[in-house]
């Protein structure tokens, strides 16, 4: 075949194409790489397609073009020809570059795993498939990853791709992207785990089952979709807490408990229990330090005796039954970097770009006070150091607990609840004796006024640069707007009663003390919760927070996963001059009046709903409804809402690509319309 047309290679020849396409757009490359300026370019790539795999033996190449040919003709493909055998086009550069959505992180270059990724081009999904469960084991799984490509000019979207993840596990996989340069994913990072801490119950006894858990990693090759092979697998020992990417580096934090074999379980005679203490007393580092496995090979120790901490003078009746363990992992170098274990329990982790803070509850006695104890971990290169400890009063809550925490200039911020409720926002900073040192806290003396009325509890939290914003709720929401500009002074600002609650926040316009975006639930003047709620918020005026308008879906019993999840939530910036911001959640909306029960409603549909604020930059910003895509209506003979998982919704450009269980679904954004 002649060497025909300009081309942008594959990932891994991209720098050597770059310099052969300079010199093709100097020559206006032709046929065969020698023809003239006249000659016209075949630029239909639509005969193209990916070599199979074949079972002859290989040689090394005889001549230059046997090599070359085909690494052009894989480039041709890369940039836009048929990679799908059924003739199904992909987008070229210029749409892949349009603007798009990511999944919903908390903060800006810190990403975070999700059932669905996209990356302009292909929508990776990855769903488990359940086994039931037996009387001696529990649900397994095993993960799919199914993959769509997409035409964001068409809104076109097709199934090319299905491939099943190794092993099985009894939790679903979650996903990150690693992408080349010019943004197409190369590799795709599943991180799930496979839980062992289980019961037997078979008779005469019960037992537990002596095996670690393990958090498994799966870098699979997603380059040509239709052929995904697996490039690594990494496994912990340990359950997973918490994931985050930053670069190509994956921060993983586990919990681990070590399992020592030949126990016998259980000890109920005298004989037993001292084999036991036995084998315990004999147990070496790698019997209680947790290990890993790469590539199903031999188990090594994941982190030595020196990069753990332990507490100080610790009593010799104390005892650390579980490690939490923060690991560093290279994606692309497929080397783990850096490992500390500490013992502490955890219901918190946040991430930011520079720190990894560990918040785990503990109990202040001569207080008779519940206390969040916080430790403070570093990144530099990879690697992990611990910098400081420190608490506060009250506790976090277990759902988007990371919400509740930031870091600005170093300094922690956390909001917290004590019993009654009461609630304290606090500024910690790091001190050079690895303490974590109050800087200010919020009620005090100075502003003794409480956030929230009596009996409120806090739905959402957000803190954008030297605000934090804080939603109470029990009968209607208090918007509280607290200003952080002076670290150690801080004080509400302003607040707005408004019916309802959020339970997320999002800043929006060009800059982010302008607008503030919420989704919620309605809810009447006496406290009972109606449908779900978008509402924005103008917050130019600190003291004098107000609403702009609100869309509200359904009536009581209405329900979204975006109200537990950020990543259910979706958003796209829009550029100029429409400067907008497009918004998408999954709602399962009920507003069919039961006749068994007065003012009671019953499901009537669930779909994905699409939302749109103008005007962001001319001062006069609006919410406005775009429309539904439904994925399932009463009317269709069901008499309750599916179980549909997951529930994701990708904008790209005018296009808006859906996922609602292993359905697929497409639409240009002016084709929306209301259900």
């Amino acid at each position: 075949m002649a060497n025909n047309g300009c081309l942008l290679a594959p990932h891994p020849y991209r720098n050597l194409a770059m310099g052969l396409l300079l010199a093709c757009g100097l020559a206006a490359c032709g046929g065969g790489g020698d023809a003239g300026h006249d000659e016209p370019l075949n630029i239909d790539y639509s005969m193209l397609k990916i070599a199979e795999s074949r079972e002859t033996p290989l040689e090394y190449a005889k001549n230059p073009d046997e090599i070359l040919r085909p690494l052009r003709n894989g480039a041709r493909i890369m940039t836009g020809g048929a990679i799908v055998p059924t003739g199904a086009a992909l987008p070229n550069a210029s749409t892949v570059l349009s603007p798009r959505s990511d999944t919903t992180v908390q903060i800006e270059g810190v990403d975070e795993a999700d059932y669905v990724k996209y990356d302009g081009r292909y929508l990776f999904v990855a769903r488990p498939e359940y086994s039931p469960p037996t009387a001696t084991t529990p649900q397994w799984s095993r993960n799919v990853l199914n993959i769509a490509s997409t035409n964001p000019v068409t809104a076109d979207i097709q199934r090319v791709g299905k491939y099943v993840i190794e092993g099985e596990t009894n939790t679903p996989a979650q996903l990150y992207l690693l992408q080349a340069p010019a943004g197409f994913t190369e590799y795709l990072a599943a991180v799930s785990q496979d839980f062992r801490g289980w019961m037997t119950h078979q008779a005469p006894v019960a037992a537990l089952v002596a095996q670690p858990d393990r958090t498994l990693i799966h870098l699979l090759d997603v380059r040509d979709p239709l052929n995904v092979s697996q490039a690594w697998k990494l496994e912990l020992d340990g359950w997973l807490i918490a994931s985050r990417k930053i670069g190509d580096t994956l921060y993983i934090v586990t919990s681990y408990r070590p399992r020592i074999g030949d126990l016998v379980l259980p000890a109920d005679t005298v004989e037993k229990r001292e084999a036991n203490e036995r084998r315990i007393r004999s147990a070496s580092a790698s019997d209680l330090l947790p290990g890993y496995h790469e590539n199903d090979g031999a188990r090594r120790l994941l982190v030595s005796a020196d990069r753990c901490l332990v507490t100080p003078q610790l009593g010799g009746d104390e005892g650390y039954t579980d490690l939490v363990v923060i690991s560093s992992i290279n994606l692309r170098t497929r080397r783990v970097k850096d490992v500390n274990c500490l013992s502490t329990n955890v219901n918190g982790v946040f991430v930011s770009q520079n720190s990894l803070y560990v918040a785990g509850t503990g109990y202040r006695t001569s207080e008779n006070l519940p206390i969040t104890v916080l430790h403070k971990f570093a990144f530099a290169n990879e690697t992990i150091t611990y910098r400081a400890t420190g608490a506060v009063a009250g506790f976090v809550p277990w759902t988007n607990a990371s919400y509740f925490m930031d870091e600005r200039d170093g300094d922690l911020r956390i909001l917290t609840t004590s019993n009654g409720p009461k609630h304290q926002l606090t500024v910690l900073r790091e001190s050079a004796a690895h303490y974590l040192m109050m800087v200010s806290s919020l009620p005090n003396a100075e502003h003794p006024a409480p956030i929230g009325k009596p009996n409120e509890s806090v739905y959402a939290v957000r803190f954008v640069n030297d605000r934090a914003y804080v939603v109470t709720f029990r009968l209607n929401d208090p918007l509280y707007v607290i200003d952080l500009h002076e670290p150690a002074h801080p004080v509400i600002a302003g607040e707005l009663a408004i019916p309802g609650f959020s339970t997320y926040l999002r800043p929006s316009g060009a800059a982010p003390s302008d607008y503030l975006l919420s989704v919620g639930q309605d809810a009447t003047p006496d406290g009972r919760r109606g449908g779900v709620k978008v509402e924005l918020f103008d917050v130019h005026d600190i003291a004098q927070p107000r609403s702009l308008g609100a869309q509200v879906f359904g009536k009581s019993t209405t329900f979204s996963e975006g109200l537990n999840d950020p990543h259910a939530l979706t958003f796209l910036p829009m550029p100029a001059p429409d400067a907008g911001l497009r918004l998408a959640l999954p709602i399962s909306v009920a507003d069919t009046p039961d006749p068994t029960q007065a003012g009671q409603f019953t499901w009537t549909y669930s779909g994905l709903h699409l939302l749109e604020v103008t005007g962001l930059e001319s001062g006069a910003p609006q919410l406005h409804f775009q429309g539904v895509i439904k994925t399932d209506a009463a009317s269709d003979g069901a008499n309750a809402a599916p179980y549909a998982w997951p529930n994701r919704t990708t904008l790209h450009a005018d296009s808006v690509f859906g996922v609602s269980g292993d359905r697929l679904f497409s639409s240009r954004w002016q084709d929306l319309h209301s259900p």
